[in-house]
């Protein structure tokens, strides 16, 4: 059984139907990168294996258990899964200790001195552990990310999702965050990145899919998409964005 089975979902906003059929299998150690155009669909589609978006048909589970929003462990079943978005969204009137160790004292009843030394552990993660008394004003967009990736490393996940964690960040701050996500990779986490670094998805990824127009297109290793593409949708798209892509 595979960790998450996505099975036949749609996925609508009003008239616009977004997911159109959505089939995938992740097993549990699988780093799963999604590329696509911006309106394909990736998003969305990370969003409702959180249960963050309801779904119109279909079913999503994870260790054999339905996500659905109204699923009565929702909570526990989101500090399983640990979701990290391109906007950081930390707290700027908290340090970042107050940032990491908040979720764990409220929801797991740690204790605040357990959580400091959990602070220190997962910024240490992050090569971050000199800024646990720091502001998040005073912190680059890149160490602010990261400090959003220790803040789920804090909760224990056995799943990480990363919604286009680098494209708020000016270039040379990218690769500090994907360093973080290479070493999380090689520890042996469940891994679903919704991302546009070609050269990182290709040296990291166990499993690329492609999605278009709501559907996923194609899907195989990183070098069945980079180097045998089936389709000119996916011909196409590697085309525009190994061009545009960074080192």
């Amino acid at each position: 059984m595979a960790q998450i089975e996505i099975n036949n979902v749609h996925k609508k906003f009003h008239d616009n139907e977004v997911l159109k059929g959505v089939s995938l299998d992740i097993e549990k150690g699988e780093i799963v990168a999604i590329l696509g155009k911006s309106g394909s669909g990736k998003s969305t589609l990370l969003r409702c294996i959180n249960a963050l978006e309801s779904i119109e048909a279909g079913s999503i589970k994870v260790d054999g258990t339905l996500v659905h929003q109204n699923m009565p462990q929702l909570r526990e079943f989101r500090q399983r899964m640990g979701i990290v978005f391109q906007q950081y969204n930390l707290f700027p009137h908290l340090t970042v200790e107050r940032n990491i160790t908040l979720a764990p004292i409220l929801t797991k009843k740690i204790k605040k001195a357990d959580a400091g030394a959990l602070a220190q552990d997962v910024l240490k993660q992050v090569g971050l552990q000199e800024k646990v008394h720091a502001y998040p004003i005073n912190l680059s967009g890149g160490q602010q990310q990261r400090v959003a990736i220790a803040r789920c490393l804090a909760m224990g996940p056995e799943i990480m999702l990363f919604d286009e964690v680098t494209s708020a960040l000016d270039p040379e701050l990218v690769g500090e965050v994907l360093k973080v996500m290479s070493n999380m990779a090689k520890q042996g986490m469940t891994m679903v990145l919704v991302t546009h670094e070609m050269k990182f998805a290709r040296n990291v990824a166990t499993k690329i899919v492609f999605m278009h127009d709501g559907c996923i297109w194609e899907t195989g290793t990183p070098e069945d998409i980079f180097e045998r593409p089936q389709t000119a949708e996916l011909k196409n798209f590697l085309g525009v964005n190994q061009e545009n892509d960074h080192d």
